[in-house]
């Protein structure tokens, strides 16, 4: 009984210790590090950028939050593929 007590006091603490060590980012510190976060960031950022040039005065807010919702779902999203806005 003793043994398991200790076992589990030892993975508590090597848990515990990878936390402070960025092995689990609990805290989203190193979030721009990731490599999904950056996939999807730079989605937003190019299909907006190629939104706002193909469809100029037409481009607003509600296109803004579909393609973040599209990137959100899927961080390969192409806007010229969308059949939406073709």
């Amino acid at each position: 009984m003793k043994m398991l007590f200790n076992v589990m006091a030892v993975t508590l603490c090597l848990s515990l210790s990878a936390c402070n060590y960025g092995i689990f980012d609990w805290n989203n510190k190193n979030l721009d590090k990731r490599k999904d976060y950056q996939a999807w960031s730079s989605c937003i950022t190019d299909q907006q950028s190629i939104a706002r040039v193909k469809l100029q005065d037409k481009y607003n807010k509600v296109i803004d939050q579909y393609i973040f919702e599209k990137c959100s779902n899927n961080s390969n999203y192409k806007f010229k593929s969308d059949p939406k806005y073709r």
